[in-house]
């Protein structure tokens, strides 16, 4: 009976190995994208920075990098072929990002939105694509009003104060002048009190003169 033939030992660990390239290859590529783990905050009218970036770090000026927003996708910003893509943003957000790429050499991104709005708070999806490969990390950002910390008790307080001091002030305006005017008044009646006593002796001592 003839021997069936076995593969040789180093034919076996010749393909062992180049399996074993094959899968390290595969993943040389992979990488996870990471955001914040809190929601951002920021007030109406402020700029506001979201960070994002790759782990491990690499090297991130040759890959695609951007921000939209769920449901629907809307670009806010996208970094393509080393340059920014204005012209496929969403309208609300064009003139108003930067991408800040001072370390994308080190897979480091920060999305910067000035003049912040109430219709910015909500999710916003950071992702990074190398070729074929791309991951991506949701964030959330809270848009609160400069002045959400008054309650409408105090706005009421506040919008009526202006009213009462001006009451105030205009009633202590007019003490001053009515007292400044009795002040005159009184001047005046103690000046004729005088005026006319001098006149009622000069009369007496005339008719004592005459009487006598």
């Amino acid at each position: 009976m003839a021997s069936l033939s076995r593969p040789s030992l180093p034919s076996c660990l010749c393909s062992f190995l180049l399996l074993l390239l094959q899968v390290s290859s595969s993943y040389a590529g992979q990488f996870r994208v990471i955001g914040p783990r809190h929601p951002i905050r920021a007030l109406v009218g402020d700029e506001v920075e979201l960070p994002c970036r790759i782990s491990p770090g690499k090297n991130a000026t040759g890959m695609e990098v951007g921000w939209y927003r769920p449901p629907f996708s809307r670009v806010v910003h996208l970094y393509r072929n080393g340059k920014d893509q204005d012209g496929e943003q969403a309208p609300e957000y064009r003139g108003r990002t930067e991408l800040l790429k001072d370390a994308i050499g080190e897979g480091k991104v920060t999305l910067r939105i000035r003049n912040v709005r109430f219709s910015d708070e909500g999710g916003f999806t950071c992702f990074f694509r190398d070729h074929s490969y791309q991951e991506e990390a949701a964030m959330e950002l809270k848009v609160e009003d400069p002045f959400y910390w008054v309650s409408p008790g105090v706005l009421v307080l506040l919008a009526v104060l202006p009213v009462l001091l001006l009451q105030i002030t205009v009633g202590l305006v007019f003490l001053c002048l009515q007292y400044r005017l009795r002040g005159k008044l009184r001047a005046e009646i103690e000046n004729l009190h005088r005026t006319f006593g001098q006149f009622l002796e000069e009369l007496i001592f005339h008719l004592e003169v005459l009487s006598g």
